[in-house]
């Protein structure tokens, strides 16, 4: 009788967890790509001075903001596709006289863009020059 009575709890708890699983919680695929939609980096230029760099991985918007002041777009002179999902990233190195050079990659399209802090007025594709050479 012990026996029957342990099964039938033991059965019972496992279709109360089974039930359990069944539920989805409120968490959505949006909600992931929301939560994975930026990027940033910050760059520490001199003791007192940072450049912090923003992403916009669906649609490749790249932001800059020096001491958190300042906020401009780091445009494209290409139009790069927007994506649905996180697409895009970036990563802040030392470029020339110590500002932030920025590389962009679209990980789909396997394109690389660079844009240099105060010295280049657009991202530019590194890719051209390959793309050029594979033409010929």
């Amino acid at each position: 009788m012990k026996k029957y009575i342990c099964l039938i709890f033991v059965l019972a708890l496992v279709v109360s967890c089974k039930e359990e699983e069944k539920k989805t919680d409120s968490f959505s695929l949006k909600e992931v790509v929301n939560k994975q939609k930026y990027q940033m980096e910050l760059y520490q230029v001199e003791a007192n001075e940072y450049t912090l760099v923003v992403l916009n991985r669906l649609t490749g918007k790249v932001f800059v903001g020096k001491n958190a002041s300042g906020w401009y777009e780091a445009t494209n002179a290409d139009s790069i596709p927007v994506y649905k999902t996180p697409t895009y990233s970036i990563k802040v190195f030392k470029g020339p006289e110590s500002s932030p050079q920025i590389s962009l990659m679209d990980e789909k399209e396997g394109e690389l863009y660079m844009y240099i802090v105060g010295h280049t007025a657009n991202f530019y594709n590194t890719n051209a020059a390959i793309k050029a050479l594979e033409r010929s």
